[in-house]
């Protein structure tokens, strides 16, 4: 195989890599307990949350905080059919766009199963050649994928508000996601400490993955190696 099909195969694992992981490892993080994690580490132990009925404030603790995080979460990852009712503490517009957020959750959900398509197919064609080929596409395109995440991630902590509004300009165009912080409750109930943070623990879990792959697929690589020295 040319050196410029390998510079494919290997682009195409990665990239296929990179899409079945990064979203699994956002749906593993959407759970409690690392928004309770998230937020202990805070120091958040309760948020004032405002009653649109009323226009009386509510004192929410960790605890409630959690569960509505739960109901949010479970909506947007596809555990519910329908979103909280508007009126008490959510908005028409917040509802609005945590749809928007499900629908791109349902699309990205997709490519899990599609990275995993990619990865076998080129598993497969390395295979073909040899085990040491099948070893190597997984060493280099875990090294790949992994450097690609991490150039992201120091982009994205250089200056995070701004990869976050691009972000939601790219998916939502739409732009019912800008929410006035002194009236929204989901801004209360996810404030940047928190996107901070689950950014950052997706892409750093990540690159766990990757350095996993590339120690398991390097050892791999060297016993076949031994092997065919030993045989020949």
């Amino acid at each position: 195989m040319n050196a410029t099909l390998g510079r494919i195969e290997l682009a195409l694992f990665a990239v296929g890599f990179a899409m079945s992981g990064l979203v699994l490892l956002a749906l593993l993080w959407s759970g409690d307990g690392a928004y309770v994690d998230i937020a202990r580490a805070n120091g958040i132990t309760s948020a004032t949350f405002i009653d649109h009925a009323t226009g009386a404030t509510v004192d929410m603790g960790l605890g409630p905080l959690v569960q509505e995080h739960h109901v949010w979460s479970a909506y947007v990852t596809g555990g519910t059919v329908d979103p909280p009712a508007p009126g008490r503490f959510y908005t028409g517009d917040e509802i609005s766009h945590m749809t928007d957020v499900r629908r791109v959750f349902d699309g990205a959900k997709l490519l899990i199963p599609g990275g995993f398509f990619v990865m076998a197919i080129r598993l497969q064609r390395a295979r073909a050649r040899s085990v040491e080929a099948l070893l190597r596409l997984v060493r280099d395109g875990a090294i790949a994928a992994g450097i690609a995440v991490a150039a992201v991630g120091i982009v994205a902590g250089l200056a995070f508000e701004q990869a976050f509004l691009l972000f939601h300009e790219a998916f939502f165009p739409q732009g019912n996601f800008l929410f006035d912080p002194a009236t929204s409750n989901l801004v209360r109930l996810y404030p940047d400490w928190y996107w901070q943070a689950i950014t950052f623990r997706i892409g750093l879990s990540f690159i766990a993955l990757a350095v996993a792959a590339m120690v398991a697929a390097s050892a791999g690589l060297r016993r076949a190696r031994s092997t065919r020295l030993a045989s020949a």
